[in-house]
């Protein structure tokens, strides 16, 4: 068999790889403890952490970058690949980590960003410095007569072309940050070395990588001008997202890595991806990805409460329609392929909870939202904070964002005449920075996280895992006893089919063999009854309110979630 091939299961699930097991914790390192008080979270405090993590029922760690960075965006444009920035640590504390996450049977992925390096990385330093240079060819480099050669407009705002630093008719393109400039994924040399990269790693004992905006790798015609003559720079991610050539691309790389190691696993984040496209990066034997996270499942809609305002800033709202249509149509395309990522946020979007407007009184309703999505076919990835109901920071001045995103976004308001609080009011409900917040442990000055005022500092909920620890029937034991369901056969590998309900019911029936399952979510604000097929010998395995079976009839309340099993 092929390192890459998977067997699949009657029903659809995989066999034969860790990952299919697998249930991921995402922390940022930056904010989940700080052992050293500088303010900044680092791996010896994420090592301090490990029972926690364990105790939660996750096996699989992911971490967003710890890679050498002039931290512009936070990681993700990197200097060195072979060295761990020094406000995180160094190589003996990773690999102490390592070895206590594998000493409790976990196992541990690391972000690594593919698409483009820091402008500090020797390889571009190199090739600014000798236009003769190898690594002139690790990068992207156009003119059309001494000028940028089409209008395409980068992720972060203007141009995706900057000049040549060191002068010159040549321009390199950088779909997000100038300083952070796109490698040339067609050529094989970049291919290679990015393989090489993966492989240190895993002689370091990686078990698996994110693959940071892979789905950039490959770009349109560079002649093609944006036909939009509104902008001076329109975004159009159709001229450098999911084109054909990144499954080519990302062979080379993936067949490389897992002929050396073929139990790696590689999970794409491919955020603009659709189920289809989701299907073709993680077709078995094709050495694609194992496995795609994207921002398409969350269920959401976007009323335009302001036609003027960027559509990642409209406030969203839970459709439950949306999330059935959602999952049923990824279910379907992936069903014989790959698992689904079930996740309710990351890193790269504000927290659950306040994005969805969830009542802060509300104690059910985050307990529906973990049943409903976690215990579907696939694998659950948590953020970190999740389980504890940690809500968004709540800055009070303009200064206080730093990201990009939120950067443009108050230059752009300001302009259109906003206010200042109208601004901050929406970025503290939608922007990213807000769900960076350092990790609530106890309720001291500075939540168990430093005795150092933190990095990432604002006002805050009052949730802590001290007191949730002490909470028999709160969000954290709710997580703790969902998470023992799914890492059970039935969960893990069962077939999942999608109910045909009411409209504010979520439920969907799990089989394995002659085990049988029903998970019942009621996102209304009413109690309802629901019918579920004749059963034998039933009982219920997990519920977050006063709920009955009488007859095949399940009376739940509202935003009460209920597991029932047959034996």
């Amino acid at each position: 068999m092929l390192a890459n091939e998977k067997v699949f299961k009657k029903g659809g699930a995989a066999m034969g790889n860790w990952y299919e097991q697998a249930i991921i914790y995402q922390i940022y390192p930056k904010s989940f403890k700080d052992s050293n008080n500088d303010g900044i979270g680092d791996l010896v405090g994420i090592t301090q952490k490990l029972d926690y993590v364990q105790n939660l029922g996750a096996n699989t760690i992911w971490l967003n970058p710890i890679f050498v960075s002039p931290q512009v965006d936070n990681g993700y444009d990197v200097s060195n690949y072979f060295a761990i920035d020094p406000l995180l640590g160094n190589m003996n504390d990773f690999k102490e980590m390592v070895t206590q996450i594998h000493k409790r049977n976990m196992h541990l992925i690391l972000d690594l960003p593919i698409n483009d390096t820091s402008d500090q990385h020797p390889w571009f330093q190199d090739a600014i410095a000798n236009k003769d240079s190898i690594f002139r060819e690790y990068y992207i480099w156009q003119e059309k007569d001494g000028q940028r050669p089409n209008n395409w407009g980068s992720f972060f705002g203007g141009s995706v072309w900057a000049p040549d630093p060191k002068g010159g008719s040549q321009y390199y393109c950088h779909v997000f940050d100038k300083k952070m400039p796109d490698l040339n994924w067609q050529n094989p040399e970049v291919r290679k070395s990015m393989a090489d990269i993966a492989k240190f790693w895993v002689d370091k004992g990686v078990d698996g990588f994110r693959l940071d905006a892979f789905i950039h790798i490959a770009k349109a015609n560079f002649e093609q001008q944006i036909l939009n003559q509104k902008e001076k720079y329109p975004v159009d991610s159709a001229f450098y997202a999911n084109l054909p050539e990144v499954k080519n691309y990302l062979k080379d790389f993936v067949k490389a890595v897992k002929a050396y190691k073929p139990d790696v696993f590689f999970l794409g984040e491919a955020s603009s991806a659709d189920a289809y496209q989701a299907a073709e990066y993680t077709r078995p034997s094709q050495f694609g990805c194992d496995m795609v996270v994207t921002s398409d499942n969350y269920g959401e809609v976007y009323p335009l409460k302001d036609k003027k305002l960027p559509m990642f800033f409209q406030p969203r709202y839970l459709d439950v329609k949306r999330l059935k249509e959602t999952f049923s149509i990824w279910e379907a395309v992936l069903s014989q392929t790959s698992l689904p990522a079930l996740t309710w946020g990351n890193h790269d979007i504000s927290r659950v909870l306040d994005r969805l407007h969830v009542d802060e009184s509300d104690q059910d309703l985050p307990k529906a939202l973990a049943a409903c999505m976690y215990l579907q076919r696939g694998v659950p990835i948590i953020y970190y904070g999740e389980e504890i109901g940690m809500r968004n920071l709540k800055y009070k001045k303009l200064k206080d964002f730093h990201d990009q995103r939120g950067v443009d976004l108050i230059q752009f308001m300001q302009e259109k005449g906003y206010s200042d609080q109208e601004i901050i009011d929406l970025l503290n409900q939608q922007d990213e920075m807000t769900a960076r917040g350092p990790f609530q442990w106890q309720n001291d000055k500075y939540v168990g996280f430093s005795t150092h005022h933190p990095w990432n500092w604002a006002e805050h909920n009052e949730v802590t895992a001290a007191e949730s620890l002490r909470e028999s029937d709160g969000q954290l034991e709710f997580y703790k006893a969902l998470l023992k369901i799914k890492a059970s056969p039935l969960f893990e590998a069962g077939s999942y089919l999608l109910l045909d309900t009411q409209p504010q019911i979520y439920a969907y029936e799990r089989k394995l063999n002659k085990q049988r399952a029903f998970v019942i979510v009621n996102f209304g604000t009413q109690t309802v009854k629901y019918r579920i097929p004749t059963l034998k010998v039933v009982h219920t395995l997990l519920s977050n309110k006063a709920s009955s079976l009488v007859d095949n009839v399940v009376t739940i309340e509202a935003h009460g979630s209920i597991v029932i099993e047959e034996k």
